[in-house]
């Protein structure tokens, strides 16, 4: 309970942070922004849940009929479903996970977007929003092709999801071989291999703790779980690149605020790099405050602590923009995000 109660309380005291910001418009934004990011992730969570399944369900198909007393032939043909619901596994889950990346990029910049927008259209400055947001899904696809790109352990995201693909194959072929070797026929092993998959490791431990003790590590408690721990994160990953490779083209962005999720571990007692992040004053800006350029890292697996990125004040930066358009020498700036960026834009 009193773990439950402090969660609680970090959840209002982000949530107390963001509507004390003076523009409220803004505030708003950046808590939808964080609800839909959160609704996509449990969304897209739910249907990696399903591709699992699905590939469970497909094996166990063809397990159940074939008869008892599996000879060589029999497995060999189990093999080749095996690894083509493997397959089947790795393709649904990459495409999945890049049209969810590319999700996330735009809710971590739309805030900062609607902003930069408003301030626009109140200034009426010679500038096409269509020409911005046109270049604006050019940034998109380039942030989510550097984090596909980007390597864990030397791997990167497409092999790291083959790899839980080729994982998920070998435990279902270990729970279909043990369940044989023990003398089950067919039609149970299927129905083993289709319970295990949608409830966990757990229940075979209970109902066949004597098959789970010669599996022994082989078979994950859930085996999607990787699967699920590699999209969180890289969704996580990807809605704060969406903040900063959003910032680095926007003239009114300053950096950003360290926000300590509201499911972050308070149990422990000694905290963690999260709090570390969340509590350094290193630019003397205040706690957990990063100007551009030094804004901080997704630290871990499994991380959903966020950024909320600090602009200049929307009424100001109308008065900037005036200013600018009398003067492009007055707002060097802004001045140079014109000559840099919307330049070159197509």
């Amino acid at each position: 309970m009193a773990l439950a109660k402090r969660l609680d309380e970090m959840a209002w005291r982000n949530v107390g942070f963001i509507r004390s910001l003076s523009d409220q418009e803004y505030a708003r934004e950046l808590l939808e922004a964080r609800r839909d990011f959160l609704r996509l992730r449990l969304r897209h969570e739910i249907s990696i849940r399903q591709i699992y399944v699905r590939a469970a369900e497909q094996v166990a198909q063809e397990l159940r009929g074939m008869p008892p007393g599996l000879t060589r032939n029999h497995l060999l043909a189990l093999e080749k479903t095996l690894s083509r619901e493997a397959e089947k596994i790795n393709a649904s889950v990459s495409a999945l996970a890049k049209s969810g990346m590319n999700e996330a990029v735009g809710l971590g910049a739309r805030p900062i977007d609607s902003r930069l927008f408003e301030a626009l259209n109140e200034a009426i400055v010679p500038i096409s929003i269509a020409r911005i947001q046109r270049g604006f899904g050019d940034v998109n696809s380039a942030a989510v092709e550097a984090l596909w790109a980007r390597t864990y352990k030397g791997l990167n995201l497409s092999q790291r999801i083959w790899d839980h693909s080729q994982s998920a194959r070998d435990a279902m072929r270990d729970i279909i071989h043990t369940g044989v070797a023990a003398g089950r026929d067919p039609v149970k092993v299927a129905r083993d291999l289709e319970r295990y998959v949608r409830q966990g490791s757990a229940t075979l431990a209970e109902d066949y703790p004597n098959m789970m003790a010669r599996m022994g590590r082989r078979v994950p408690k859930d085996l999607c779980y990787e699967s699920l721990r590699l999209t969180r994160t890289e969704y996580s990953k990807a809605y704060m690149e969406g903040t900063y490779s959003r910032g680095r083209v926007n003239p009114s962005y300053h950096g950003v605020r360290w926000m300590l999720s509201d499911a972050h571990n308070v149990a422990m007692p000694d905290g963690d790099i999260c709090d570390d992040i969340a509590e350094a004053n290193l630019y003397n800006l205040g706690p957990g405050v990063y100007p551009v350029g030094e804004e901080p890292v997704h630290p871990h697996p499994n991380c959903l602590c966020y950024v909320v990125p600090y602009l200049v004040d929307t009424d100001t930066f109308v008065l900037q923009l005036k200013k600018w358009k009398d003067d492009p020498e007055s707002q060097p700036s802004i001045e140079k995000w014109y000559t840099d960026f919307y330049r070159n834009l197509i």
